[in-house]
């Protein structure tokens, strides 16, 4: 199984324009886009392409894919980080040609310095078949003195529903990863709260999930997602990792109803934070029943305050992910109502209600939300891909999330265009430039390979996309969940320079 990209149909001189053009592209530069069937027809891995071009892939070891995490700086590199689902189809582990170990899915490690020739590194395994979707990575770390470099992933044995056991979020020291990446070792784990911390029996070792968490380099603090006693699901917990060897409780975030004894519970959880430090705000979207989207300030990050909380279902369904976006420019509004914030919400498609033949009648999408008075939240627009054969394609159709960070930081969608991962419906771009008419602009389809399987007996092997991130150049990361690989892609449509 080889650890490098599939050859791309293309000379080096020309792969190094394309990395080139992508620099200018993050810059807000124009790259001029070749036709789609061009595009395609000169990509072994794509069944379709508009506006979106391959640069670089990688099949990580045939390995369930789920998070991508993305950072570079000019003293350690460039480098991308892949969170592993456990080994779901036939729960087995798999080889890693570089330890010649058969290994469980756990984190992959690439160096992306060449983008069209990323390098598979280093894999961190989990020592039994179990999900770390999740990872988040700070790099020279101050706050304990040390300068070294982390990284932190959730590790779940997931059970039926998803729900888990001996869930917790594992630390490792990854310094040595260009070097010597034997020597990445753990330093630490979480595996709960403290027992009382928010009444009698309320706090204590995790009950549900140890989901998604984002570590911020700045504070020192890791906002993360997890089920824990005296709640009746999954909700947000403050960690201070300024001592990443000693981690410490700070506080919680929870919509009302999901606390043991509050009314209003609808089976909803808090699936993971999009955290904006310099605004002082924690973003949080529902999955499930109740379908809320909500905003905490977390001036205080021992006690979070409730902003602002908005049902979307009915009529729609359960959010994923929640990103605020500045406009000081909307069509048909004057100065005196800019600037304007915005929530960009997507929901996730999930489990039999998404999965051919799509048997929810109301499909997943996505939304522009106005929050500029947090007092009254407003749904202005929707958008989705047409359903066209998708439902009849196989395996999951709709988004599961869109790109919530850029570099390791949360995403400002300065260039007004939104990445989604949208499982069968592969990779698609969105111009967000008119929150009121969003349309998409570009996308990509991938082909399945040999490493790939349905996603759940009975389903077709067919592309399964999960997440996808942007690294410092303009470019996105694009992960699949059943085996099929990394897309790392390049946007070659117009830009927008909406602000």
């Amino acid at each position: 199984m080889t650890l490098t990209m599939h050859p791309i149909t293309r000379a080096v001189a020309a792969g190094a324009a394309v990395i080139c053009a992508a620099l200018a592209g993050a810059a807000g530069g124009t790259a001029p886009a070749p036709p789609a069937a061009t595009q395609a027809s000169a990509d072994e891995h794509a069944d379709g392409a508009q506006n979106v071009r391959l640069v670089g892939y990688n099949d990580l070891q045939g390995r369930e894919s789920l998070v991508v995490t993305t950072m570079s700086d000019p003293a350690n590199g460039s480098w991308v980080y892949v969170g592993h689902h456990e080994s779901y189809w036939d729960d087995k582990p798999k080889m890693n040609p570089i330890t010649g170990k058969m290994e469980w899915n756990g984190t992959s490690i690439l160096n992306v310095d060449d983008p069209a020739n990323p390098k598979y590194v280093w894999h961190i395994p989990n020592d039994s078949n179990r999900n770390s979707r999740g990872v988040s990575v700070v790099y020279d770390y101050k706050h304990d003195g040390s300068g070294r470099d982390y990284l932190i992933r959730n590790s779940e044995v997931l059970t039926e529903g998803e729900t888990g056991k001996d869930l917790k979020y594992q630390i490792f020291d990854i310094t040595d990863r260009a070097t010597d990446p034997s020597k990445i070792a753990m330093v630490s784990e979480i595996t709960g709260t403290p027992a009382n911390s928010c009444g009698p029996g309320c706090g204590g070792t995790f009950i549900i999930r140890a989901h998604k968490g984002w570590w911020s380099s700045e504070t020192g603090y890791f906002y993360a997602a997890s089920g824990e006693p005296g709640f009746r699901n999954v909700v947000i917990q403050i960690f201070d990792l300024k001592d990443p060897k000693n981690p410490k409780f700070v506080g919680r975030a929870w919509l009302p109803g999901l606390k043991n004894g509050e009314p209003g519970y609808e089976g909803q959880y808090s699936h993971h934070p999009i955290v904006d430090e310099q605004n002082k705000r924690v973003y949080v979207g529902y999955r499930n029943a109740g379908g809320q989207i909500a905003s905490f300030d977390i001036a205080d990050p021992a006690r979070p305050k409730l902003v602002w909380s908005l049902d979307m279902n009915p009529p729609f369904r359960g959010p994923h992910t929640v990103s605020p976006i500045v406009y000081d420019q909307v069509p048909n509004f004057g100065p005196s109502a800019l600037p304007r914030t915005y929530a960009y919400v997507v929901d996730e498609a999930g489990g039999a209600a998404d999965t051919a033949p799509c048997e929810n009648g109301v499909r997943s999408a996505s939304y522009m939300v106005d929050v500029t008075n947090e007092a009254k939240p407003t749904t202005v627009s929707v958008w989705q891909v047409p359903v066209g054969d998708f439902c009849k394609k196989g395996g999951r159709f709709g988004p599961h999330q869109s790109a919530d960070t850029v570099n390791g930081r949360i995403n400002r969608f300065e260039n007004k265009l939104a990445w989604l991962a949208y499982f069968n419906a592969g990779v698609r771009v969105v111009d967000l430039s008119d929150p009121y008419n969003m349309k998409e602009v570009g996308y990509y389809l991938p082909k399945t390979n040999a490493n790939s399987h349905p996603i759940v007996k009975g389903q077709p092997v067919v592309i399964q996309m999960n997440d996808v991130d942007i690294d410092h150049r303009g470019l996105a990361y694009a992960s699949d969940r059943v085996g099929t690989g990394l897309f790392i892609l390049e946007y070659t449509g117009s830009r927008n320079d909406t602000k």
